[in-house]
């Protein structure tokens, strides 16, 4: 999947699930889940990727702020800081998961329709 050409793949998740969703990914986390993250992003004028393979830290939905959050790196000696990509006024968010259930992708749609996709590795 990449961000250009199967941009909303995947089953839609309704914005009042969102923070619960993320929620259950942190607990996943904290019990020893260990995800590789990639994020790339598709706005105008702006198309890249701005992190690759990094340990997912955490992600949330700011309500209060109308962004979500998500954290990558701090999680060992080898990335020891946090690096931070917001995703201001978010609209619509997809998740794709593979054959086994296990998430492998959020596609996230802001209110300028600026894609965010977020690819997750097992580690």
């Amino acid at each position: 999947m990449s961000v250009g050409s199967g941009a909303r793949e995947g089953r839609e998740l309704e914005e009042p699930r969102w923070a619960a969703f993320f929620e259950d990914l942190n607990k996943r986390i904290e019990d020893g889940a260990d995800f590789e993250t990639t994020i790339e992003v598709v706005a105008d004028p702006t198309v890249g990727t701005e992190a690759e393979r990094l340990p997912l830290n955490s992600i949330t939905y700011e309500d209060g702020d109308d962004q979500i959050a998500i954290g990558v790196g701090g999680r060992s000696r080898r990335f020891p800081a946090v690096l931070w990509h917001y995703v201001d006024r978010p609209r619509r968010m997809f998740v794709s998961e593979d054959d086994d259930d296990e998430l492998t992708a959020l596609i996230i749609e802001s209110e300028d329709e600026a894609l965010t996709l977020v690819r997750l590795h097992a580690a």
